[in-house]
């Protein structure tokens, strides 16, 4: 099947994390369908994305269509695609062995558009090659994995917000870690970045893999969401821009009380010092798995807003760097352990 110029991509059950995907796709004049299946949650991300992307070309149905060039879903929905279109599935490599059509099945992480993971599992190169055609429509950039497992710029995400969910709890407040964070030379405080996403995007891998974070869980649980909802790990008052919330102050408070996590005396500075060891640290296992270190870069940049991580890398020096993460055992021995691969980082 060739692609017309006009290529119509469904989003199916993706509620309004889809922003940033419908807004580039948008420019590359593309024919987007936002797909939910119950009316009240087409309304829902309607009233949402209109309000995120005034002026966009997309529509909102609850209807399937009787045929699409891509669509792109979570794995457990692959079966709703029409006949004959590419599958691009959210949920990782390792999802590709539950598509029900995998020579037209890909994995794709392309909810952030500047930069995409792609793995091919075993489709044939036709597919391989409608895959290649959408994401040169979307003007971005890519790294081909191989590996079985999880996306690697989620599992950076998702390693970042564990360090950060751990940090909160021994006293520093959200916005006092994000401006540190800024400070330290993120594009913006990775709080906001997460309230931007949607915090259900990392809460939905937490729960496929058993993992629970105390802060960042119980956020969801109480609605929470960020921006699309007006309150995440900040407020956003009439769709504006993000305003402290004292409540977070006090339910951080109260989860360290439950949890028995005692104060840890740490500056803000020294706070984002410890983000960026942890995900150095995280990152060594690409390396170990074969991505190359320009893909550890771009990854750090486009997933968390970090530039030059491997620079950064060099910069402290491998014993230094083993040096922050034993003084970091009194946060969380586990989160903060030296990975087996932290020379390949240094190229050791």
């Amino acid at each position: 099947m060739t692609e017309r110029a006009d290529t119509h991509v469904v989003l199916y059950d993706l509620g309004s994390s889809s922003a940033d995907l419908i807004a580039a796709m948008c420019l590359g004049h593309m024919r987007v369908t936002v797909l939910e299946p119950e009316q009240a949650d087409a309304d829902r991300v309607r009233d949402v994305l209109q309000r995120r992307l005034p002026g966009a070309g997309f529509t909102v149905s609850t209807r399937p269509p009787e045929g699409c060039d891509v669509f792109i879903c979570h794995a457990s929905d692959a079966q709703m695609a029409p006949p004959a279109s590419l599958v691009a599935v959210l949920d990782g490599p390792e999802a590709l062995a539950i598509v029900p059509e995998p020579d037209r099945s890909v994995a794709m992480d392309v909810l952030d558009p500047r930069f995409a993971e792609v793995a091919f599992g075993d489709a044939p190169d036709t597919t391989r090659a409608r895959a290649t055609r959408f994401l040169a429509k979307l003007n971005t950039g890519f790294a081909v994995t191989t590996r079985g497992h999880g996306f690697w710029g989620n599992r950076l995400q998702d390693a970042a917000i564990s360090l950060v969910d751990r940090l909160l709890l021994i006293g520093i407040t959200p916005w006092e870690l994000d401006e540190a964070l800024e400070d330290a030379g993120f594009a913006q405080g990775l709080l906001k970045s997460q309230d931007h996403i949607g915090l259900d995007v990392a809460f939905a891998r937490r729960r496929a893999s058993g993992t629970d974070l105390l802060v960042a869980d119980r956020m969801v649980h109480e609605g929470r969401l960020g921006r699309s909802v007006g309150v995440g790990w900040y407020r956003y008052p009439g769709g504006g821009g993000a305003v402290i919330d004292p409540l977070m102050e006090d339910m951080i408070v109260e989860e360290a009380r439950f949890a028995g996590i005692d104060p840890v005396p740490m500056t803000d500075a020294a706070a984002a010092d410890a983000v960026i060891a942890g995900i150095i640290n995280a990152s060594a296992d690409m390396v170990q798995d074969g991505m190359t270190t320009d893909g550890v870069d771009a990854l750090a940049f486009y997933k968390l807003g970090l530039p030059d991580l491997t620079a950064r890398a060099k910069q402290i020096g491998e014993s230094g760097l083993r040096n922050r993460l034993a003084g970091l055992h009194a946060v969380d021995a586990t989160l903060w352990c030296p990975s087996p691969s932290l020379g390949l980082i240094f190229g050791s």
